[in-house]
């Protein structure tokens, strides 16, 4: 099935694929290693992306934002057994607080 993309988001696209191949062999991210990296693979691209992704990736670790981002599922199921049980009480005191927060509507109100 084929991706129908606009040039925008192509541009977007390629920009990111050009951070995480960068990230992924430990060279530096940014916008002008990005403008090489997309000048050899012969993508053009508005000159305010590389430097706007530069710069959301500045001091941050691609390679380990993608480890966590992935392993979050995996933690919420473990750790079941031994223990103090205050994981119990801190469940009950946030689905009580999400069920306070309504936003300053009554949804109970039939009129």
């Amino acid at each position: 099935m084929p991706l129908n993309l606009n040039k925008k988001q192509v541009q977007e696209l390629a920009t990111s694929y050009a951070c995480m191949v960068l990230a992924d062999c430990d060279a530096k991210v940014n916008d002008e290693n990005i403008n090489k990296l997309l000048g050899a693979a012969g993508v053009k691209v508005e000159p305010f992306y590389p430097k706007l992704f530069s710069q959301l990736l500045a001091g941050k670790d691609l390679v380990e934002l993608f480890a966590s981002a992935g392993g979050a599922g995996g933690a919420v199921g473990g750790g079941a057994g031994g223990g103090e049980g205050g994981e119990g009480e801190e469940k009950k005191e946030e689905k009580k607080e999400e069920e306070e927060d309504d936003g300053g509507f009554d949804f109970d109100d039939d009129e």
